[in-house]
């Protein structure tokens, strides 16, 4: 009768439906000389169980505390950096600088004019690429040559043999 008891445990063990008295006859049953040779793979599980419950850690932790100090200055330093960017983001040019009307027609002109250097500046590149294309074409043409040449000095020495 015992033995059927013991295997509706473990069913309600595996399942997890077992309270912690019914573990404990487990644990029991599992602990003692006579187990079934059937139920002989649980028996490794609850004798972990009994024997692990019964250890612990004798030596005291040791704790250390560090220096947090220099630790703090950095962390305040680094909210400092990222305040004071996001403020100055966040204000515009013209509230933080005030221009006069002489200033900012210098500023206006001053952008036309790198307008008109940028534009200059693309027109040439365009130039510049045209060029390049030239000399590439003025290269194949060279390798033909040569290419010509070497077919002709073939031939010459062919008709030769003759």
């Amino acid at each position: 009768m015992e033995l059927n008891n013991i295997e509706r445990l473990l069913e309600k063990y595996e399942e997890g439906q077992t309270t912690l008295k019914e573990e404990a006859q487990l644990k029991h049953y599992f602990s003692t000389e006579t187990v079934a040779p059937h139920l002989e793979v649980y028996r490794t599980i609850f004798v972990y169980y009994s024997t692990n419950a019964q250890l612990s850690y004798q030596r005291p932790l040791e704790t250390t505390r560090r220096n947090p100090n220099k630790y703090r200055w950095i962390a305040s330093a680094a909210v400092i950096t990222i305040m004071f960017s996001a403020f100055m983001t966040l204000i515009s040019k013209d509230e933080f600088i005030q221009l006069s009307d002489e200033e900012q027609f210098a500023y206006n002109e001053t952008l036309k004019a790198f307008d008109l250097i940028s534009n200059q500046m693309h027109k040439g590149r365009t130039s510049f690429n045209a060029l390049n294309m030239i000399s590439t074409s003025f290269e194949k043409g060279q390798q033909n040559v040569v290419f010509l040449e070497e077919f002709n000095n073939s031939t010459n020495r062919l008709f030769n043999l003759k």
